[in-house]
């Protein structure tokens, strides 16, 4: 069996359920005990969506979320906030800080003994990050992580996209390829610098009714409810950039 051939079974998922079992499979093959996969997707500024598959113990998932430790979670920082690409295996430089050790310690007593973090950033503007973890705790463990790390990232990579078409592309997100033109996405950069219509239309030698023609169009296409609404939404998915 190829590398390929161990993941392609994500993509033939057709529930979340089967996605959960292909994965806890997977990661099983691959040594690990537990998985944990997040996806966040930048729908709005203020109240992003969030999607979770766990395959880590209820018990600890539950305490992650009462003590809201994704927000001293390094690893969580580093694959979803920042957006870093390279992999983090699990280590005591990673986890600095009092309550990032303590957090660390605390997830030990679950099980998750030793495990590295893995970041996927889709062309949506959506930043997705796998967590394999093993209970074994020795060098040995720590070396057999660094000896798979690239079907690791596989791992990532195809769950991410099986996630995208049973997840993502379906319900109140819709999260299909989204195409702004270049005139909608020129005219909306210059309404994020302040400009106005008239100012706008002087900047790109068009008429001010077109800049309000590409801006609805734009506003449209994202189900945004006004201006501001069509900047943020173009800014947190993606679509504009600087």
């Amino acid at each position: 069996m190829s590398d390929l051939d161990l993941f392609e079974p994500l993509l033939s998922c057709g529930t979340v359920e089967a996605l959960h079992t292909t994965t806890a499979s997977i990661a099983g093959q691959l040594g690990f005990d537990h998985f944990i996969y997040g996806v966040q997707v930048n729908t709005s500024l203020t109240r992003p969506y969030q999607f979770i598959l766990n395959g880590y113990p209820k018990e600890w998932r539950a305490r992650y979320a009462e003590h809201n430790y994704q927000e001293i979670d390094p690893t969580y920082d580093h694959c979803i906030i920042r957006r870093q690409t390279i992999p983090v295996i699990w280590n005591s430089q990673v986890f600095k800080g009092d309550k990032a050790a303590k957090m660390r310690n605390e997830s030990r007593e679950f099980g998750l003994l030793c495990g590295a973090s893995f970041a996927v950033h889709g062309g949506h503007g959506e930043a997705a990050m796998l967590s394999l973890a093993t209970s074994q705790d020795s060098c040995r463990a720590e070396q057999d992580i660094v000896s798979i790390i690239g079907k690791s990232q596989l791992l990532a990579c195809y769950l991410h996209e099986a996630t995208q078409r049973i997840v993502l592309s379906k319900g109140p997100l819709l999260l299909t390829k989204m195409e702004l033109t270049l005139r909608e996405k020129e005219c909306l950069l210059w309404a994020a610098e302040g400009k106005t219509g008239g100012e706008i239309a002087d900047i790109l030698k068009i008429t001010e009714r077109t800049v309000t023609f590409h801006l609805q169009n734009a506003g449209n296409k994202m189900g945004a409810s006004n201006r501001q609404h069509a900047i943020a939404r173009a800014i947190s998915m993606g679509l504009i950039a600087p």
